[in-house]
């Protein structure tokens, strides 16, 4: 499993890749693996990622996803930090950020119209069509 993930770290895999791994064959590929409380956690990212991650979100499904990102966070620092502060460093900005990311999508729009995706494939295009 070790050569797998070092194999997907240094290939040229591109973010999308990496969604479809983490929030797409992730939950089917730890159930059984992962204990069942770090199971149920990650599929509570898994959840308020899929809403996140959409075109067109609407509002009821979005403060749906908000609480699942809530609840991971909250979860993720009960689980991995127990609440230690010597801990503290394992909540890194990405975790906290996700709660950051419902709010902000009423703000700025759904966040896969507002990543650096549509740049990259853009550029992506342009390269292959020189």
């Amino acid at each position: 499993m070790d050569d797998v993930i070092c194999h997907m770290i240094t290939s040229s895999n591109k973010a999308w890749e990496f969604l479809i791994y983490i929030y797409g064959l992730g939950p089917a590929l730890f159930y059984g693996v992962l204990p069942e409380k770090y199971w149920v956690n990650f599929c509570k990212l898994v959840y308020g990622m899929h809403i996140i991650l959409q075109h067109e979100i609407m509002t009821d499904d979005l403060a749906k996803a908000h609480l699942a990102l809530l609840d991971f966070c909250i979860e993720f620092e009960v689980l991995y930090c127990q609440w230690c502060p010597e801990r503290l460093h394992f909540v890194h900005q990405s975790i906290h950020a996700l709660t950051h990311l419902a709010p902000e999508a009423v703000q700025v729009g759904p966040w896969i119209c507002s990543s650096q995706w549509t740049m990259e494939r853009t550029i992506g295009n342009l390269v292959a069509e020189i």
